[in-house]
């Protein structure tokens, strides 16, 4: 039903990627646009989550607040529950974004990354057909030599603050493909949200 590769990406890249943007980026970080934020977020997930002193609760903690900061998590639960969301009522689509949000961070919340030999290069930035909107488009190189990870962050202004809508790993979107799952599932399992609510919440509790 759900990739814990997707999201395992995501995390990949925060935790493995992104400390070393400050140098690799040095140009964006001088700005207060969407590569510094991306940069920042990066540099704060990483402290976080490699800090020995933060206990495993902690970290999960620490995790959400970043994933509250970073990610617009509203309009991504909204998203990814495609045409299910128009007959959805506001109390239950509420309702499902917070567990989406729990689900993820049962998932990685507590996890451990310590600082991997990665090099975070922001190569550009790009406009997009809606002027809120710019692509952050950035490439991870690995210390062993391999070839560089290609990843788009969709960035959305807000006015005083910057959210990510989406990450595209070498042009597969993540938000996309976890519609994709999600929606199938509702609809094998009788068209309602509720069905989707209820699988995310056993998932979280196996966690446990």
């Amino acid at each position: 039903m759900i990739s814990r590769r997707q999201f395992a990406v995501i995390f990949c890249i925060f935790t493995c990627g992104l400390f070393t943007a400050v140098h690799a980026a040095s140009a964006m970080a001088a700005d207060d646009g969407p590569g510094a934020f991306v940069t920042r977020l990066g540099e704060k997930t990483i402290a976080k989550l490699t800090d020995v002193s933060l206990t495993r609760n902690a970290r999960e903690k620490e995790f959400r607040s970043l994933l509250e900061e970073g990610f617009a998590l509203k309009a991504i639960g909204h998203f990814v529950v495609g045409k299910y969301r128009a007959e959805t009522p506001d109390v239950t689509m509420n309702e499902f974004v917070q567990v989406f949000e729990d689900y993820i961070v049962s998932l990685y919340g507590k996890q451990y990354s310590p600082n991997a030999s990665h090099k975070f290069v922001v190569e550009k930035i790009a406009n997009t057909s809606r002027p809120s909107d710019s692509m952050v488009i950035t490439k991870i190189v690995s210390g062993d030599g391999g070839d560089p990870l290609h990843v788009t962050f969709q960035v959305r202004n807000l006015g005083e603050s910057f959210k990510i809508l989406d990450v595209r790993v070498e042009g597969v979107s993540m938000v996309l493909a976890q519609r994709d799952e999600f929606t199938s599932y509702i609809a094998a399992n009788g068209g309602h949200v509720e069905s989707l609510i209820g699988a995310l919440r056993q998932r979280i509790a196996a966690t446990k």
